[in-house]
């Protein structure tokens, strides 16, 4: 080569290495440049900013601009820079996490979310006493994720588990990312599906079942078992192969003895139909091979298994139950080589329900069973339980459930596209299907819906990547990377609005906690807590040694002589304790009209009845001193 010519070569070279060098620097220096941006605009946003739709209402336009950043950046060094590392999209997940999951505890000056202080209460009354209470609440007959809190409180030296609450979402989600990476990685044909299948999952996952809670500790337990599973224990090919030839046989055999005219109606339907939603011959065929392992290792994993199903079993309901579910669909559609498994499953569950919850299913069978096999109560449940509330609580649920279509939709597409390219998995579409059985099994309080998205989300986000990149390398990387990130930004927005949108009653007053301080310093053992609804921020130590009355949501205008009955009730005494989050939850969540709270306090304060004993930031406690019918 002349010289002549290497002069006109190297500028054009260099124009074509410069945006490799540019992507170079950008990528591994915008996750802690995103982070710092973001830090400092959720540090400068103002709580009391929070209205009718919760955080969205007060947050500043950086935070938004610093996640599309952030997003652009992901995805392109997932299409356009195949030689990144991965530590850089391990630190542009994390930082996701962190922005979107912790959001709150930037902002918030307490941790949120008033069950979380209660599962404080309950870790607490373990560690003091070495034992569990179910004849005080239900939970207390599932008490493995107490304990664990209780050990784990006790062994760091901390006095409660109230310093974990916060940042529990942040901890939680960064086990779920890692574990979907790596159920993603054992079904995907590919490397880079696993990851858009985590971010995804990130956004996506706006339900809020990963604070501090037995079920956010569960969801890890479950996606192990899965995992499990689905990287050793599938069928290889080959063995799919001869089942495949198997029935292809038996049908071919069956064909030609039976007669013609029964051929043409057995037959012709089922080819017409799969003309009709053109899935060719051989969709499953690239499904993805099980990890070699020898048969102490399989035995080993078994036993991985089977003791995380038992400490799931322990420490939440429903948790063992999907978990049963999905290894049964595994195992029907023979994708699961550990046939037996939903046996000894089935008969973990069982036992631990026969023996170690008798104190709680003694008085609860129909709680318990009553749903079963009633789809219409349990659908009707699910959903009318959530369709109440205020202006901007209304709008919330529809965000979360056009959210929950969405996914589910993207994700069935996604199934179909990925059958058309002949790279279906019927692994991952009977998981991301197997939780609506449990439409069948109760309702969960009203909160089945939510369950059954939260457990088929993660195989759900595989298939809606199969629908923008069905195979990889991609046609068309431009067009892909731009729908992936419009997908991404369109998440991300509806993740605000759905986890963050009730955040003006799910947040955790400081008036609310001082006037609970106060009336633990001063109450006496034995006494009772009066409240009108139960979002009060309670119970979080001494759970024992108080009884609690949250009135509800039936309370109406003619309420005061309720309140009085309740606190009469208890001849060691009561105090009834009135707080702002209790009036913005019966505003937001039950649907109450502005300012009943108000007219509740005004006529405690007229009737002549009450004593009040503290009055401070929105918080306020009364003592019954002459009970309705007594001059």
């Amino acid at each position: 080569m002349t010289s002549s010519t290497r002069l006109r070569t190297a500028p054009e070279t260099r124009r074509w290495d410069r945006p490799q060098a540019l992507l170079a620097v950008a990528l591994p220096a915008t996750p802690a440049f995103v982070l710092v941006i973001g830090i400092i605009a959720l540090r400068s946003t103002n709580a009391d900013d929070i209205r009718s739709l919760g955080l969205v209402d007060a947050l500043p336009t950086q935070l938004y601009i610093a996640l599309a950043l952030l997003t652009a950046t992901f995805i392109a060094a997932v299409f356009s820079a195949p030689g990144v590392r991965p530590v850089v999209l391990v630190a542009h997940i994390a930082v996701f996490i962190v922005l979107l999951h912790g959001a709150a505890a930037f902002v918030e000056p307490l941790p949120r979310f008033v069950p979380a202080w209660l599962h404080v209460g309950f870790a607490d009354y373990i560690a003091r006493t070495g034992e569990t209470l179910p004849e005080l609440d239900a939970r207390f007959s599932w008490p493995g994720f107490f304990a664990l809190a209780a050990m784990a409180t006790r062994a760091a030296g901390l006095g409660d588990a109230l310093p974990l609450l916060a940042w529990t979402p942040v901890v939680f989600n960064l086990l779920y990312a890692a574990l979907v990476h790596r159920v993603a990685s054992a079904v995907a044909g590919d490397a880079r599906t696993p990851w858009l299948a985590v971010w995804f999952f990130i956004p996506a996952n706006w339900v809020g079942q990963d604070y501090f809670s037995p079920q956010g500790l569960n969801y890890v337990f479950y996606l192990v078992v899965l995992l499990v599973l689905l990287a050793w224990f599938r069928p290889s090919s080959i063995e799919r192969a001869r089942r495949r030839f198997g029935r292809r046989a038996r049908t071919e055999a069956a064909a030609a003895t039976a007669p013609a005219s029964v051929r043409r109606l057995t037959l012709g339907p089922v080819r017409r139909a799969f003309r009709l939603v053109s899935i060719p011959r051989g969709a499953l065929r690239h499904e993805a091979e099980p990890l070699a392992a020898g048969r102490t290792t399989l035995a080993s994993l078994i036993g991985v298994a089977l003791l995380v199903f038992m400490a799931s079993t322990a420490s939440h309901q429903l948790t063992p139950t999907a978990i049963l579910v999905s290894v049964t669909m595994l195992v029907a559609v023979r994708r699961c080589s550990a046939r037996t498994l939903p046996v000894l499953l089935l008969v973990i569950l069982l036992g631990y329900i026969s023996y170690l919850t008798v104190a709680y299913w003694a008085g609860h069978l129909h709680d318990m069973l009553g749903s079963v096999g009633q789809l219409s109560h349990t659908v009707n449940a699910g959903i009318g339980e959530r369709t109440r509330g205020d202006r901007g609580h209304l709008i919330v649920l529809q965000v979360r459930q056009l959210l929950a279509v969405g996914i589910w939709t993207l994700a069935g597409l996604g199934a179909w596209r990925l059958m058309r390219a002949r790279r279906g998995d019927l692994a991952v579409m009977a998981l991301a299907g197997a939780p609506f059985l449990l439409l069948f099994a109760q309702s969960y309080g009203g909160e089945v819906f939510l369950r059954i998205y939260t457990f088929s989300l993660p195989f759900m986000v595989v298939l809606a990547v199969g629908l923008l990149v069905p195979v990889w390398p991609v046609r068309r990387p431009l067009l892909a990377a731009a729908m992936v990130f419009v997908l991404s930004i369109g998440l991300t927005g509806a993740f605000l609005v759905a986890r963050y949108g009730n955040e003006s009653f799910e947040r955790v007053l400081p008036g609310d906690v001082e006037a609970v301080d106060w009336l633990y310093a001063n109450a006496a053992p034995g006494s009772t807590f009066v409240a009108l609804t139960s979002n009060v921020p309670w119970r979080a130590r001494d759970i024992e040694q108080y009884r609690y009355t949250p009135l509800g949501e039936d309370l109406g205008p003619d309420s005061v002589p309720a309140i009085e009955r309740a606190m009469a009730a208890n001849p060691r005494g009561a105090y009834l304790l009135l707080t702002t989050g209790q009036y913005v939850w019966g505003e937001s969540f039950y649907g109450k009209p502005p300012g009943w709270g108000a007219s509740i306090e005004q006529e405690i304060d007229t009737s002549g009845h009450f004593q009040l004993i503290y009055a401070r930031h929105g918080g306020k406690i009364y003592i019954l001193t002459k009970p309705r019918g007594e001059r």
